[in-house]
Order: C-alpha cells, then sequence, then structure tokens
C-alpha cells in the first residue's frame, strides 16, 4: 500500500501538474481552495471510473472538520481500491488548504493514471496473448537463433501461409482505394484551381474602368457589366433615327 504524505515537489513536477490541469480544464486559481475537499478530485476520477466513485458519497463541506470526514471517506472507498492511501496528517493538510498540498495530491493521481495505463497495456498484451494461442490460425515454433558465439533455441510464433496470402491482398486492396481516392482529392484540387481564378479574374473586370473598345463593341449602346462608380463620361454619339431614348447620349 502506498502512503501519501506531503513533500516538495520538483520544478519539473509541477510543470506535470499544471499541464494536466489545462489538459482537464481545471483552473489553478484557488487550486488549495478547490481541493480542500475531496469533491473535484472525486468528480475527476468519476470520469475514468464511473462505477467506482460515487459523488453523493461525498457532497461539498464547509468547515474543516466535514472536509475532513470526507477525505477519510474518498479514501476508504476510493484511493485504497487502487493501493493508495493518504496519511492522516496529509488528509488534514488538504482539509485546511496548506499551500502545496493540494499539487502533491494531484500529482500522486498522475502518478496513480500512469500506473493504470501501464497495466491496461499490459493486461491487453496479455490478452493478445491468450487469443494467439487459442487460434488455430498462429502456430508456435521454436526455431535456432544465434546469440553470440552459440545457437539457442528460443520460440517464434508464425501464421499460415494463406492467413498471410489473405492479410496482403486486403492490403493491396486498401491501396488501390486509397490510390483512387488520392487521385479524385487532385482532380477537384485542380478544378477548385480553376474556379478561384475565373472568379478572381471577373472580380478584376468588375473594378476595372471598361477597356478601348468596349464602347463600339456594344451595338446596343449598353455594356454588359456596368456599375454605378464605373460610369464615366462617354463621348457623343449620332442619334439613331429610331428615337430610341436607351440609345440616345
Amino acid at each position: 500500500m502506498h502512503t501519501v504524505s506531503g513533500k516538495n515537489l520538483s520544478s519539473e513536477e509541477l510543470e506535470e501538474v499544471h499541464k494536466w490541469l489545462l489538459q482537464n480544464s481545471i483552473s489553478t486559481h484557488r487550486l488549495r481552495r478547490e481541493f480542500s475537499d475531496v469533491l473535484p478530485l472525486a468528480e475527476v476520477l468519476k470520469r475514468d471510473y464511473p462505477r467506482l466513485v460515487d459523488l453523493y458519497n461525498y457532497p461539498k463541506k464547509s468547515s474543516v472538520q466535514l472536509k475532513l470526514a470526507n477525505w477519510e471517506t474518498f479514501n476508504f472507498k476510493v484511493l485504497s481500491k487502487f493501493n493508495m492511501t493518504l496519511s492522516r496528517d496529509f488528509m488534514d493538510q488538504l482539509a485546511n488548504g496548506v499551500n502545496g498540498a493540494a499539487e502533491v495530491l494531484l500529482h500522486e493521481v498522475i502518478r496513480l493514471e500512469k500506473r493504470q495505463r501501464v497495466a491496461e497495456e499490459r493486461n491487453a498484451a496479455m490478452r493478445q496473448e491468450q487469443a494467439w494461442e487459442e487460434n488455430d490460425e498462429v502456430k508456435t515454433v521454436v526455431v535456432n537463433k544465434q546469440v553470440g558465439d552459440g545457437i539457442v533455441q528460443v520460440p517464434q510464433k508464425m501464421i499460415l501461409y494463406s492467413l498471410y496470402e489473405k492479410m496482403a491482398r486486403d492490403s493491396q486492396a486498401k491501396d488501390v482505394i486509397i490510390d483512387a481516392y488520392q487521385q479524385r482529392l487532385a482532380h477537384m484540387e485542380s478544378i477548385i484551381k480553376i474556379k478561384s481564378e475565373r472568379i478572381d479574374e471577373l472580380l478584376m473586370q468588375m473594378g476595372k474602368i471598361p477597356q478601348k473598345g468596349a464602347t463600339g463593341a456594344a451595338s446596343n449602346c449598353c455594356l454588359a457589366f456596368e456599375t454605378k462608380d464605373s460610369v464615366r463620361k462617354r463621348p457623343s454619339l449620332t442619334p439613331i433615327s429610331s428615337g430610341d431614348p436607351d440609345c440616345a447620349t
């Protein structure tokens, strides 16, 4: 059983605690006051161990004695399940909001999370090993391996060649699909580039003065793109005998 008591953290350990607080969206302001009661820590562990932590057992308290009672309950019902316990003196420091006690507690929580991850990875590896042993397609054979000047026999896992061929075909089919999607993506990017260039060209035309010959090319005396700001004084034209007011100067 690992017993946690008050200690001084190094600068690296304090930095690790601050990063953990940011990752868990916990404010560093009034840290020792917030963690003088067990509820904030119970809420953090509740996310990873919902069946183990019951928040109704740790209502928020205001007095030091009631906070200490909360820590004792949490120490017995939760932390002991992780082979960890808080000393009586350390719980008293937490309940009284002693400077640095909250950081020590959170650093122990970080260490606990690391141990749990290692245990989970080890258990996953053991389950995989067991699955391999139960799988008829995976065989364990003994092969000779040279170690230094000598030859030793070591066990090695092997799979059926038919299984290897199937995995190779599946991988090749996935590569073909990925290549097709990459080509489609490149085509779409090319289209987007052409469209963007065309849009830029149109925007530039709408913002420029009409080029020479633009008025002469308009036989109906109307411009295709004409805005209020782009209208300039045109040279006088001979009125058309039809009397159309739209074609007058």
